[in-house]
């Protein structure tokens, strides 16, 4: 009787393979939810699966898979001899693809954005797809003897659960005035290679950094930190609207850390957050809600770095003293997705990157300088020489 049951469950099983191995589209939706080094092999099961595997609606289909975060990039320090891109895994024992490393001695990670990065230097600027390696330079949206008369900043919008291609946002201004205000264009992967206004010129506070765009839900935002101001360009109706309520005050106190970026926007679990200094030891995270007739920021955790950072020896302690009391004992890098409805904070600490989880304010280290070659150690202090921002790394196998 047992060996019947074995014997129809084994049946029932070798049937449900075959049922699905004869199916592409089944075959497929299994293969894109497996990781990028695994897919690799399983290109040499068959031809047939190579050149499922290879076709476009297999790529199309990856990137409508929502992915977290599995790495995180580092442009190279001021100032520091060694150029080259770094990168670390968020855990050593998920790490399943290696990202193609890019040469960036002339250029800077502006931006990333599920999967895709934006790549300038003062000469070009192109996407870029560390999982595949492709690049692709962008034509710029000024006729060549007309270029320099402009001030210009992109921004990247990618989101294949929303819309097609991706797009590029150019905020720009006349060079040596602003008294005409700002002025728009967008280009979109999809329909061309061509570049077009839209919408009218805007004013913007002196300040607001259009240089460092977060794409969010159908929106490239920018921050003021000293107007406390908010903009944003919505991709749907092509504008820029100021209808962001103001930044919330604690972010700007005149004791807050005076190196590195003092708040910083980062989308997280579903929601827009800020991340941003109280004081020299203190860290709120604020976060956009939204309803049909407003919006506010709501404070939704307030990190003491004194309590919460582990420091093993009194060295250790020496030194972060002396980091707070010049202003930068560390910088954000950025706020991740810990858990389904739970975030942790990518922080550097002299010699250290560590990620502190909001929901218990435990600590624990990511990357640790002391293993890197000692003549880079002295480019890792936070704030003055070291890094402001991480870029986050999703695997994808998106054209660019």
């Amino acid at each position: 009787m047992n060996q019947s049951g074995e014997q129809r469950k084994t049946k029932l099983i070798r049937s449900t393979i075959e049922a699905i191995e004869g199916n592409d589209y089944l075959l497929t939706q299994i293969l894109v939810r497996l990781p990028l080094k695994d897919v690799k092999t399983f290109k040499r099961v068959s031809k047939r699966w190579r050149s499922l595997i290879s076709a476009p609606y297999f790529r199309h289909c990856h990137t409508t898979i929502k992915r977290r975060t599995s790495c995180l990039f580092l442009n190279p320090p001021i100032n520091s001899p060694h150029r080259e891109l770094n990168f670390f895994y968020l855990d050593q024992k998920t790490a399943s693809f290696c990202p193609k490393i890019l040469d960036l001695r002339r250029s800077h990670i502006s931006q990333s954005c599920n999967g895709l990065m934006l790549i300038q230097s003062k000469d070009d600027t192109f996407i870029y797809n560390p999982t595949t390696g492709h690049k692709k330079p962008l034509s710029s949206p000024f006729p060549s003897f007309d270029e320099s008369r402009f001030a210009y900043y992109y921004s990247l919008a990618f989101d294949p659960l929303r819309f097609l291609g991706y797009k590029l946002i150019c905020i720009y201004h006349r060079e040596y005035s602003k008294e005409d205000g700002y002025r728009t264009m967008i280009y979109s992967s999809e329909s061309g290679a061509f570049w077009k206004h839209c919408g009218s010129s805007f004013s913007a506070p002196v300040n607001m950094h259009f240089a460092r765009g977060v794409y969010f839900k159908d929106s490239v935002y920018w921050i003021d930190r000293e107007s406390k101001t908010t903009l944003r360009f919505d991709l749907n109706e092509e504008l820029v609207k100021d209808d962001m309520p103001p930044l919330p005050q604690q972010h700007h106190r005149d004791d807050a850390a005076g190196y590195g970026y003092r708040c910083v926007l980062a989308p997280a679990c579903g929601y827009m957050n800020l991340v941003g200094f109280d004081s020299k030891y203190r860290i709120s995270i604020c976060r956009l809600k939204e309803d049909d007739y407003s919006s506010r920021w709501v404070l939704m955790h307030s990190v003491d770095l004194r309590r919460c950072i582990n420091l093993r020896t009194v060295y250790q302690i020496i030194i972060l003293r002396n980091y707070f009391n010049l202003g930068y004992a560390c910088s954000i890098l950025h706020l991740i997705e810990d858990d389904e409805d739970e975030m942790a904070l990518l922080l550097q600490i002299p010699n250290k990157v560590i990620a502190l989880r909001l929901k218990d304010n435990t600590c624990e280290d990511v990357l640790d300088f002391t293993r890197i070659k000692e003549n880079f150690l002295h480019h890792c202090s936070p704030g003055f020489k070291g890094w402001y921002r991480a870029f986050g790394f999703i695997e994808s196998l998106a054209c660019v």
